[in-house]
């Protein structure tokens, strides 16, 4: 038992922690997740360009004195307008996703969704994790793959990383940049090997040269693959629930220095 847990899901472009928990109800009304975007006042406006050039997105273009804003590539910084000179810019919200909480029995779900064919899944990833950080429980963030500005904001600030991977040499691949990433961060780390049996590329003496313990290995099984594809939990094989509760344990332990509850 871990207590009260909150699975916190992260992978704003394409999340899918809900998907395997259909009984989950909506515990409270999803909340807007906005970034404030410039209007321009063209009466005000002097056309000096000096806010297309504080840009650093390229959001603004001044062509003829006449100021163009892309809202969909501003990040709201809001330095165009701390900067212009005439007061012609004015800020206004701009919806980019939503982050909704969600219960299924003692597990609480936060989860963050951005807008289709949005790009600031990091205003709805920082959102999520300032809600999370008000729910006093254990947190289990599932983060976006990579190691790209989403998975650089969405791992910022944990006790520990779980960095899944299979023997494969795409995955040894991604896995060596998501290795750097987490200790840049100075986050501790462990792996654990997925699809354990289905390739030859040789993890344990990857994680010896890193440094890194190896967590747990969970066995390839067709069954399972069917399972996760069809968005079901694979939890009545007594096999792999020893094997997560395990997994879990040595979690706790390394997290906290050794003095696991």
């Amino acid at each position: 038992k871990l207590g009260q847990t909150v699975l916190v899901d992260l992978d704003a472009e394409v999340p899918d922690a809900l998907g395997y928990f259909p009984e989950a109800r909506l515990a409270e009304d999803p909340r807007a997740v906005t970034v404030a975007v410039p209007r321009v006042d063209a009466g005000r406006c002097t056309g000096c360009g000096l806010c297309a050039r504080a840009c650093r997105f390229g959001a603004i273009v001044v062509l003829g004195g006449v100021v163009t804003i892309d809202e969909a590539v501003c990040k709201g910084c809001g330095r165009c307008t701390a900067l212009c000179p005439a007061g012609a810019l004015s800020e206004t919200d701009h919806v980019v996703g939503t982050a909704s909480r969600h219960a299924s029995g003692d597990l609480e779900i936060l989860e963050g969704r951005l807008v289709v064919g949005d790009i600031r899944a990091v205003s709805v990833i920082e959102t999520v994790k300032r809600r999370a950080a008000e729910i006093p429980a254990l947190r289990v963030r599932d983060c976006p793959p990579g190691v790209s500005c989403p998975a650089v904001h969405a791992l910022e600030g944990a006790d520990f990383a779980v960095l899944v991977a299979e023997p494969t040499e795409f995955s040894l691949h991604d896995l060596d940049a998501a290795v750097r990433l987490v200790k840049s961060q100075g986050i501790p780390a462990g792996i654990v090997v997925n699809k354990d049996g289905f390739g030859t590329a040789d993890l344990d003496s990857f994680a010896e040269r890193r440094g890194l313990p190896i967590l747990e290995r969970i066995g390839f099984s067709r069954d399972r693959a069917r399972a996760g594809a069809a968005g079901r939990l694979w939890d009545r094989d007594p096999d792999a629930r020893e094997a997560v509760d395990r997994l879990a344990r040595r979690i706790l332990e390394l997290a906290s220095g050794g003095n696991a509850p």
